[in-house]
């Protein structure tokens, strides 16, 4: 039980792999009016297998995301293995043939374009994979960074997303506390928004949000203070500032021979890159895969006794605001069906 509440979007740490092949669906429940079951079990079997199908569909269901994302990630990785060659073979060559290449770049970062749509919003501008096909956008606010908003004098900072309706996200800042403290301020007051905040990769105060939400998030995100940190009164329009996405071909230059030279190098990272999103996607497949053949044999009671043992080992680790997050994932197979189900026993 405890793989069906492990971290997937973090699978890429592991060493397992699947082969680069699209990775067959998982076998639906079994359908038990082909045979029959005796008078004695009828009332018993039908339990189990309205239990299987609820767990095979939902889990079917990520998996069906998951095999899309590895198609995308896989056909990627197959446009630059053939970049690759050709980028290899002009180095060798006196004269480059800068229109076939610049072609070819074209094609892939078109492709890469279509990340969402063809992903199924699985896999966002990071090669990271979400299980629940929910990519988001990373961001960064100027003006607000840890340091500033855990030091000096408290104020209260309003936040407006701009959409209609919708009431101001307050929190307060300053006074010298901690952290965890400011993250946790943070991402209570955000929560309405679909909004989150969290430490990026180069330490500093991230947020991220829904892809589809961020375009209206850039154009109208405002902040009002107290005239410490940010103006009062009105509220002022922020600066967001998107993170880039892990492929940037723009960087991508065949003008002459040392520009293929640093674009093999950045193909060559970038197929790196991509084996490791394989990777992480590969994993998601095989947990989800072994979560529908041990689900299918547990009856509702079993299944809620083992998950709610683990939920609670795990949500009363002792650690900061990020212990949460391993928690998250733990609920992404919770339908509300499922728990109407459970209260029922």
């Amino acid at each position: 039980m405890n793989s069906l509440i492990s971290s997937l979007d973090s699978a890429s740490s592991r060493t397992r792999r699947n082969s680069p092949g699209g990775v067959p669906p998982a076998p639906a429940a079994t359908d038990l009016r082909s045979t029959p079951p005796a008078p004695a079990e009828s009332a018993v079997a039908g339990t189990t297998a309205a239990s299987g199908w609820r767990y095979s569909s939902q889990l079917n269901e990520q998996l069906t995301a998951a095999q899309r994302a590895l198609g995308f990630v896989d056909g990627l990785a197959g446009q630059l293995e053939q970049l690759k060659t050709d980028l290899s073979q002009q180095l060798a060559q006196r004269r480059i043939d800068r229109e076939g290449l610049e072609a070819r770049i074209g094609r892939f970062a078109t492709t890469l374009a279509q990340r969402h749509a063809q992903s199924g919003g699985s896999v966002d501008g990071k090669l990271r994979f979400h299980l629940a096909a929910d990519a988001r956008q990373d961001f960064t606010v100027r003006g607000m960074d840890l340091d500033s908003l855990r030091s000096g004098p408290a104020e209260t900072l309003a936040l407006f997303s701009g959409e209609r309706g919708t009431a101001a996200m307050s929190f307060n800042v300053g006074g010298d506390v901690s952290e965890d403290e400011i993250m946790r301020r943070l991402n209570r007051a955000l929560a309405p928004s679909g909004i989150r905040a969290a430490i990026n990769d180069d330490g500093q105060l991230g947020f991220s949000v829904d892809e589809a939400a961020w375009p209206a998030i850039r154009d109208r995100l405002a902040v009002r203070g107290g005239g410490v940190r940010f103006p009062s009164g009105q509220p002022q329009r922020v600066k967001t500032e998107a993170e880039p996405e892990r492929l940037a071909t723009g960087e991508w230059q065949v003008n002459d021979h040392a520009h293929v030279r640093q674009t093999l190098q950045r193909v060559v990272s970038a197929l790196s890159q991509l084996r490791q999103a394989h990777s992480a996607i590969a994993s998601a497949i095989d947990q989800a895969r072994d979560a529908i053949d041990q689900l299918s044999r547990m009856g509702e009671q079993s299944w809620a006794q083992e998950f709610v043992a683990d939920f609670n080992a795990r949500l009363n680790q002792a650690g900061d605001y990020r212990s949460f997050l391993g928690v998250i994932p733990a609920l992404l197979g919770v339908s509300r069906y499922r728990v109407v189900s459970l209260l029922a026993l």
